[in-house]
């Protein structure tokens, strides 16, 4: 069970250098977010990573994912979407506005998502570490991110129409079956079918 706090919120207080001290909150998305996190969403996610926002609201909506907001004064500076799904929580995106990287935003709202569900497995895929990746340096430093963020590699890797795709969790492990069984939930049986989703290899990846 999900844990509950005063209103669904968090409070930091931050102290930036000589820029004394101002306050961010995460909590549950509310009405007057929406256009905010629309923007974000798409400013921070290619077109074929993303689907119709609308998806996402309408989720949201019926119960069966949750976004939560990092603001500060009322400005959104993050989000992420999350699907429960019995003893684990699928991360399906996490998103910082490019005017407020580099504070330990995402840091901040995966520590609360963590503490939040500390009795949960949490899992969220990233792009396979490939030599021969244009990217390479920023798939490298996204791992490394979450590697600081107290995840860990499963050692399944996943492919789809996105590419190949390496699951991290937090909280225990997870098997390539469970990971495609909240895939199916979290995307539908149809489109799960067409995102061509499998589990290509199952191994001890550390790195």
């Amino acid at each position: 069970m999900q844990k509950e706090t005063t209103s669904d919120l968090l409070v930091f207080l931050l102290t930036g250098m000589g820029k004394g001290v101002f306050i961010m909150e995460i909590k549950r998305i509310c009405q007057s977010q929406w256009n905010d996190v629309k923007n974000i969403y798409m400013e921070a996610f290619p077109k074929s990573e993303r689907k119709p926002f609308f998806f996402l609201k309408r989720a949201v909506q019926k119960g069966k994912s949750e976004i939560w907001v990092a603001s500060q004064s009322d400005v959104v500076a993050g989000f992420i979407v999350l699907i429960p799904y019995y003893d684990m929580v699928l991360v399906e995106y996490l998103a910082v506005s490019n005017q407020i990287r580099s504070k330990g935003t995402g840091s901040k709202i995966l520590g609360e998502i963590c503490r939040q569900y500390d009795d949960k497995r949490i899992l969220l895929l990233i792009e396979k570490i490939d030599e021969t990746a244009n990217n390479l340096e920023q798939r490298i430093a996204r791992k490394r991110f979450y590697l600081k963020n107290g995840f860990e590699s499963s050692g399944i890797l996943m492919q789809g129409v996105s590419g190949d795709m390496e699951i991290l969790c937090h909280g225990g492990s997870i098997s390539g079956d469970e990971f495609i069984a909240v895939q199916t939930y979290a995307l539908g049986r149809i489109l799960f079918g067409l995102s061509k989703t499998k589990v290509i290899a199952e191994t001890d990846i550390k790195k």
